[in-house]
């Protein structure tokens, strides 16, 4: 039972970081957009802007991990 506690835990703190991260990214964008810029400028380059995008794909498949692994059946020994 603690594996499965500490994979619900994992998912729902990795779920609250991607949405959070979600978030500040689509606020960049409306920012951007108002101020008639580019998301890659305000980040600092397209390095930036890249890595931004990254850290969303790589919360991504954590969450995605996360639950697989909370619903994976365990085998009994």
């Amino acid at each position: 039972m603690g594996k499965k506690r500490f994979s619900i835990i994992t998912f729902i703190l990795s779920f609250l970081s991607l949405i959070i991260s979600l978030k500040l990214f689509w606020n960049l964008a409306i920012f951007a957009d108002e101020k008639n810029s580019s998301p890659a400028i305000i980040n600092g380059g397209e390095f930036w802007l890249t890595m931004d995008w990254l850290r969303l794909l790589l919360l991504l498949l954590l969450c995605i991990i996360s639950c697989v692994n909370i619903f994976r059946d365990e085998k009994k020994k």
